[in-house]
This record gives C-alpha cells, structure tokens and sequence, in this order.
C-alpha cells in the first residue's frame, strides 16, 4: 500500500517520533504548519489520509482539515488533540463527516498505525460506479 500520508503538528519532536515510529509502515509526509501542509498538498497531489494537531499557531487543525477536504473530499482526516480540544469544534467536525476519528494526544504509536490503517481500510467505500453492482443483478 503506497497511499500518502500527511501528518501536521507544530512539534517537530512529535513529527519525528512519528516519522521513526510510521515511516516504514506508511508512506509519509510531515509539514510543521498549516501553511506548510497547504504547500505540500499543493506540491504533492492529494493524500489518502492526513493527520494533524488541533492546536497550532495561525490556524487549527479542524480548519486547516475543512480546507484540505474542500479540494479533495477524498481524504481522510485524523485529528490529535488534548480531551480539552474536544469541545472547541473538534466534536462538531466529528458529527459533521468532516473527520474520521479524533485520538487523544499523547498517541501510542500502534493506536496512530492502527487508526491510519482503519481509515485506508475506509477509503474508496462510498458508492461509486465501478462498485455499484448491474442494473440486471438482484
């Protein structure tokens, strides 16, 4: 499985213990900013899932998620957050559609892999033409 994965947080140690911990496993690509998520995208096409922290200077990581999704519905979102988050948009985003799931930081690294494989797993099951059984089966 080669689909890419974004991961965004401010915390450049959080991106390296999950670059050490995924980066075998996954296909990753880490961005330190929504600004610089943003140009990654940009650069790099879409991703099949991105991970990202709710706090972060300039912009949260439920909105920065909302942009990304705007232009690529596609992807997968994946929220790390403190319990305290929770309650500012995080839980909205939630019963919105707009996320996958929302883990609690800190994150085990096999709860992350885990959640990251689920929502690989959840990809490309909306109805689209090509799973749509023909018209003449029952």
């Amino acid at each position: 499985m080669n689909e890419k994965i974004l991961v965004v947080d401010d915390e450049e140690s959080i991106l390296k213990g999950i670059n050490l911990n995924l980066g075998r496993t996954f296909n990753l690509t880490t961005a330190n900013s929504p600004e610089e998520a943003f140009a990654k995208v940009k650069e790099h096409g879409p991703f099949a899932v991105v991970v990202s922290d709710m706090r972060m200077p300039g912009m949260d990581g439920a909105t920065m998620m909302r942009q990304i999704k705007q232009n690529q519905p596609d992807t997968v979102c994946i929220l790390l957050t403190g319990h305290a988050d929770f309650e500012f948009g995080g839980s909205e985003a939630l019963q919105s559609g707009q996320l996958f799931k929302i883990l609690s930081k800190p994150c085990p690294p096999d709860s992350l892999k885990a959640t990251i494989q689920s929502a690989l797993a959840s990809r490309g099951q909306g109805s689209t033409e090509e799973e749509k059984p023909p018209d003449f089966v029952l």
